[in-house]
């Protein structure tokens, strides 16, 4: 049996040890298989997505899971698992299992086999539609303006005036966009802005607008 598998982090080693976690959870003489990419094509083939980000890039609309394969599972690591809190994560996130880096081998391994046993029996898991009942991680036009401002350096008042909005209009979108990433104070919020691009954020809105 072959394994398909998406991982975002190139580091040789890391991607030979998640193989043999993965031959040895599921089936002793299966063969893992890391595909090229992160397009419609290598995501309707993917058995395992393995992603290895800034927490907050979690709670961001991605509309290239539209395409994943029935039953795929996205792996993430993470510091702590209380780091994600899964009730809050977008619908792309369905069938997500959480790894702290800190696990030992045997622990992944248990949990990966727990976890891929129970993924099986859910029938198609996200789906397309899932998208209209989503808004928890998109941000409006006003907010990318607010975020474009304030990722430049801009005080909120100086930003208010920018864009001819009051200053408690800036800090409710400030806020607002805190609350969908699931950002705790402004050190987390300052982080979040130098972290991510407009660009970024900028197709959040627009995947949207069409959606």
């Amino acid at each position: 049996m072959e394994f398909h598998v998406i991982c975002t982090n190139e580091n040789y080693f890391f991607r030979l040890g998640i193989s043999k976690i993965i031959e040895r959870a599921l089936l002793s003489d299966a063969k893992v298989n890391f595909l090229s990419g992160f397009n419609s094509c290598s995501l309707k083939q993917a058995d395992f997505i393995l992603i290895n980000v800034s927490q907050w890039r979690l709670y961001m609309c991605q509309p290239a899971f539209r395409d994943r394969k029935p039953g795929s599972i996205i792996m993430v690591f993470v510091d702590e698992y209380e780091d994600v809190i899964l009730n809050q994560l977008p619908v792309c996130y369905r069938s997500l299992l959480v790894i702290p880096r800190s696990d030992s081998v045997c622990t992944i391994s248990r949990n990966l086999t727990r976890f891929w046993l129970t993924t099986q029996d859910r029938g198609p898991g996200f789906q397309p539609s899932d998208c209209l009942r989503c808004d928890f991680a998109r941000i409006t036009v006003v907010q990318l303006q607010v975020l474009s401002f304030l990722k430049k350096g801009y005080s909120v008042r100086q930003t208010s005036k920018r864009l001819d909005l009051s200053a408690k209009t800036v800090y409710a979108h400030k806020y607002n966009v805190m609350k969908k990433f699931a950002l705790r104070g402004d050190m987390e919020f300052n982080a979040f802005i130098n972290d991510l691009s407009l660009l970024e954020l900028y197709r959040g809105v627009i995947n949207s607008v069409e959606a």
